[in-house]
């Protein structure tokens, strides 16, 4: 259950029935001792038990008295909760207004939109460096590397598969930009991404998970580069 998330035997079955009677089981109908699911001072969480049991303008009644916002409390979540949602709504918020501003036409300093992602295209080939030549460096370090080395090997190889992806990518929405190449909805993303300054998809595939912006993820992108060439 813990790593499948499925009952596979019979103990499995034995302790979800057990957790289904013990939170799930006939009190919660009782009609002489209410079982409440959530009680405080401002709500109350319970199944109203009306004195006809048809009578579903008294069940609506119960439903529309109820808040429309909740505290994580309800939900037996930490406080802490809703400070993450709360900071992934904003999040979420902040991106729907880059992605609304204008994609055609030229800026407000007369430069269009595909100068200045082809701008932006430049100045991160630019920056990128050359692969790591695997071979030769496992042929320098020898048979006898430490645990760490063997680490330091594993980055390099995802380092280039990132570098040889975002070198391909760009190349190839250059010549999209310029009408050599037809524009797909992979480089379609490439560029809509650059233009909104995030980091594209089919580079987050490839590197490590990050909230950075794409010019914060480019500098760190450098540190990295720095550090596997001192490492």
């Amino acid at each position: 259950v813990m790593y499948g998330g499925r009952a596979i035997d019979d103990f499995d079955r034995r302790i979800l029935r057990t957790y289904m009677e013990e939170y799930m089981g006939d009190f919660i109908f009782d009609s002489f001792q209410p079982f409440h699911f959530y009680h405080d001072e401002t709500v109350d969480y319970f199944i109203p038990q009306p004195e006809v049991p048809s009578a579903k303008d008294e069940y609506l009644a119960y439903i529309e008295s109820l808040p429309l916002a909740n505290k994580p409390d309800v939900f037996g979540l930490n406080p802490n909760a809703e400070i993450g949602y709360y900071t992934q709504a904003a999040k979420t918020m902040l991106e729907f207004l880059v992605e609304l501003q204008p994609q055609t036409g030229a800026s407000s300093s007369g430069v269009s939109r595909e100068e200045i992602i082809a701008h932006i295209a430049s100045e991160i080939l630019d920056k990128l460096p050359v692969e790591f030549d695997l071979i030769k460096i496992r042929r320098v370090l020898g048979l006898d590397i430490s645990p760490t080395t063997v680490v330091l090997l594993q980055e390099l190889e995802r380092f280039n598969q990132l570098v040889a992806r975002m070198r391909r990518s760009l190349a190839m929405l250059k010549r999209a930009l310029a009408g050599e190449v037809g524009m797909s909805s992979e480089l379609d993303d490439v560029a809509k991404s650059l233009f909104n300054a995030n980091i594209p998809s089919i580079w987050r595939r490839l590197a490590p998970i990050t909230l950075k912006s794409l010019g914060n993820w480019m500098i760190h992108f450098q540190k990295r580069l720095k550090q596997y060439y001192q490492w």
